[in-house]
């Protein structure tokens, strides 16, 4: 009688897990975008786009309610990003799920901020149209491209590490196209992925606040140990 048990605590800890929502909701997104009229598609996107005219202050804007919407609405291989983002559960589970969550939100917000800057500085000297202001942008790539850094440097067990740095190597092509020409997505995955490792790093040394702290009662591990 001893066997529910065990299941339903682990259906409760999946549940629990923020990792579990964001492929669920992805997954969930896969046909639900499908099935949409292409107009309302289009005006979900134009309205979840994490472009300058969306990111501008209220009322002229919505950055809070674009920055959120846009991880969850892929533009493009809607099937690939609910794999992708599995890599997300190996950041929770070396991270944690809070401190989980707002590294790869910090993630997401940096690469956004300085590639939606950037866009912002060539159209003020002239090297962009001002059109690329209402620009089409949305999807979870910076969230997947930071979590897999993540998981490529910290995943448990380790060899596991190796699973998330082929997906990487196989989708890098895609999500570096056109880095050569500035173009704003593939510079995008490029600070998210230096973002990831900076939060690895930070997890390894053990900097706050990324670092998870001892429960009560144990000992801290040493700072120079092995680690597996």
């Amino acid at each position: 009688m001893a066997g529910p048990r065990p299941t339903r605590a682990s259906l409760r800890r999946l549940i629990r897990n923020p990792a579990f929502w964001f492929v669920a909701v992805l997954a969930v997104m896969w046909p639900v975008l499908r099935l949409m009229p292409p107009e309302q598609v289009l005006a979900l996107r134009e309205w979840a786009s994490t472009n300058l005219d969306n990111l501008r202050l209220w009322p002229s804007g919505h950055p809070v309610e674009a920055l959120t919407v846009s991880v969850f609405v892929p533009q493009s291989t809607l099937w690939v990003w609910p794999v992708f983002a599995l890599s997300v559960f190996a950041v929770v589970s070396a991270l944690g799920a809070r401190r989980a969550v707002a590294g790869l939100a910090l993630a997401h917000l940096t690469a956004t901020g300085l590639t939606e800057a950037l866009v912002w500085w060539r159209i003020e000297h002239g090297e962009l149209p001002a059109a690329e202001a209402h620009v089409l942008d949305t999807g979870p790539s910076y969230v997947v491209v930071a979590a897999l850094a993540v998981a490529i440097v910290v995943a448990r067990p380790a060899w596991s590490r190796a699973v998330w740095l082929v997906m990487l190597a196989v989708a890098a092509p895609d999500l570096l196209s056109g880095l050569g020409d500035g173009e704003v997505s593939a510079v995008g995955h490029v600070l998210a992925f230096a973002a990831g490792l900076a939060i690895a790093g930070a997890h390894r040394l053990g900097l706050p606040p990324v670092a998870r702290r001892a429960r009560p009662g144990t000992a801290p591990a040493p700072s120079g140990g092995p680690r597996r």
